[in-house]
């Protein structure tokens, strides 16, 4: 570290040489001036690292002087040094950007304790984080190792993306290359726990909560009281996204934080269709046929119907629903109806909204290279979220909510993934176009990098024909086509998708939000 220069500003400066003996030693180089006006000239004319400025001078006093200093550098690291602890007067110090500040009779370990949490704080910060990195690697490992249960796996990935988070914060590569390959063989682990678990859970009792048992388990509890319930699913909203807007959140309600897993695939006309209709796709599929069309990949063509699957899951739930609500926003325009008219909806029983804005934000950035530099990896998504969040209709309805005593159900349908690996699978003309997953006649594919369902009834999934047979990618793989090879890799390598098999896709966010009390 080079030699730091510092400019101590005094009226008694000649009672600390002493002090400034002591720096010297330490290989401070360090001036001093014994008033506020001598000081802005010598800040004219010289380059300072750090600013010691006395509160309390004769003339131009310490505040005084400070506004004059952030005129001339707005940056400069400075530590005001006061025999008074009166709060407005450290207000004042601390609006016009301190650092820091002592408190008279002061002695030298602890400007230099002050100097080093201004000039090394960071390092000290990396490597207390590294260490804990480290700890929690080990950790992880043996948790891996002992093969997790489901409820383990709550864990590990809420663990994994609070060090996301973290590491976010620091910015330092060398970690953040460690958290990526950790997180990349936790989910090749995570992939075969699911592969070996998901049959018995959708056959049995003894399983986590699912897409489909959403309504029952947390909107149901909540209907029947006197305000309003809302249940807002954010499209495509990943538990380290979600994790960005919880403290904005937090301010307006008291939070109680779930998670479940999704159904496979993890895609919009599968998975929030089981949500609304707390069904299995292979069972809206029988149960209601007019919802459920096989023609198209489309979201819009199999989630036409999710409020009329939902009014008939809470019938058959027994509950019969006086009114209820259901908008789904696709656009800035559609946010600010729900704004105008959300004062009406405080008459209803239930209100549903819908909010697309990030699924359409995922599928658009493969397609724009503006997209793709703006969100380049799953740091930049997180903090685009928390930016969209921020200057969104959805936390403006939500300001205007909790003005309603309501209580909010916020979950999600899916997460997303950022593939970065191809995977070669072959299929007929009729096969469906999806990256993440695909449905189709005898299809073919790697088996450790995806699950080949032959049998689509044991993941509670319709088939087409009897030949009809589903493939999901695993980790960060999606699907390309032999003959199309490096057109499927130039196109979709790098970007977000979902329908496959990750933590990110699977282990979401539900939180209850209910009025502050």
């Amino acid at each position: 570290m080079q030699q730091l220069k510092i400019l101590w500003i005094d009226d008694e400066i000649e009672f600390l040489q002493p002090f400034v003996l002591f720096l010297t030693e330490r290989d401070y180089k360090v001036e001093t001036v014994s008033n506020g006006s001598d000081a802005i000239v010598m800040l004219v004319n010289e380059k300072y690292d750090l600013i010691l400025l006395d509160e309390m001078m004769p003339g131009m006093d310490g505040l005084t002087t400070l506004r004059e200093i952030r005129k001339i550098n707005s940056s400069v690291p400075v530590i005001m040094v006061t025999k008074s602890e009166e709060e407005g007067l450290m207000e004042d110090a601390i609006a016009s950007q301190i650092a820091d500040y002592l408190i008279k009779p002061i002695n030298p370990n602890q400007i230099i304790m002050a100097i080093k949490k201004i000039f090394q704080a960071d390092e000290i910060r990396k490597n207390k984080i590294g260490e804990e990195y480290a700890q929690f690697s080990s950790k992880l490992n043996q948790k891996l190792f002992s093969a997790p249960t489901w409820k383990e796996w709550f864990d590990i990935y809420q663990e994994i993306c609070r060090w996301e988070l973290t590491l976010d914060e620091m910015n330092d590569h060398t970690l953040s290359q460690m958290h990526f390959l950790e997180k990349w063989n936790t989910n090749t682990e995570f992939s075969n726990y699911i592969t070996e678990n998901y049959e018995n859970w959708i056959k049995s009792d003894d399983r986590p909560n699912m897409s489909f048992d959403i309504i029952s388990e947390f909107v149901i509890p909540q209907l029947g009281k006197k305000n309003p319930v809302y249940f807002i699913v954010l499209d495509c909203l990943r538990l380290d996204q979600y994790y960005m807007i919880e403290p904005f959140i937090k301010e307006l309600f008291e939070v109680e934080l779930n998670l479940y897993y999704s159904i496979i695939p993890t895609a919009t006309p599968y998975s929030r269709n089981s949500i609304f209709s707390g069904l299995l796709p292979c069972d809206i599929a029988r149960n209601f046929p007019e919802y459920w069309t096989e023609s198209s990949d489309l979201d819009s063509s199999r989630n036409r119907n999710e409020h009329q699957l939902l009014e008939a899951h809470i019938k058959d739930l027994g509950y019969n629903l006086e009114q209820s609500r259901y908008v789904k926003i696709f656009s800035i325009e559609e946010g600010n109806y729900v704004l105008r008219k959300i004062d009406t909806f405080s008459h209803d029983k239930l209100v549903i909204l819908v909010y697309n804005f990030l699924d359409l934000l995922t599928h658009h950035r493969s397609k724009s290279q503006i997209l793709k530099e703006t969100i380049p990896d799953d740091s930049a998504l997180r903090a685009f979220t928390r930016h969209w969040f921020l200057h969104s209709t959805f936390y403006e309805a939500l300001k205007l909510i909790i003005k309603q005593n309501a209580t909010v159900i916020l979950t999600t349908d899916h997460g997303s993934i950022k593939v970065n690996r191809a995977s070669k699978v072959i299929g007929d003309k009729d096969t469906t176009t999806t990256v993440r997953y695909k449905q189709g006649r005898n299809l073919s594919c790697n088996d450790k990098q995806a699950l080949h369902l032959k049998n689509p009834e044991d993941f509670g999934l319709p088939a087409r024909n009897i030949v009809d047979n589903y493939v999901f990618a695993k980790d960060d793989y999606y699907f390309v086509y032999p003959n199309s090879f490096h057109q499927y890799q130039k196109q979709y390598n790098g970007t977000f998708q979902h329908g496959g098999i990750s933590m990110e896709e699977m282990i979401l966010p539900i939180a209850v939000c209910k009025p502050k009390k």
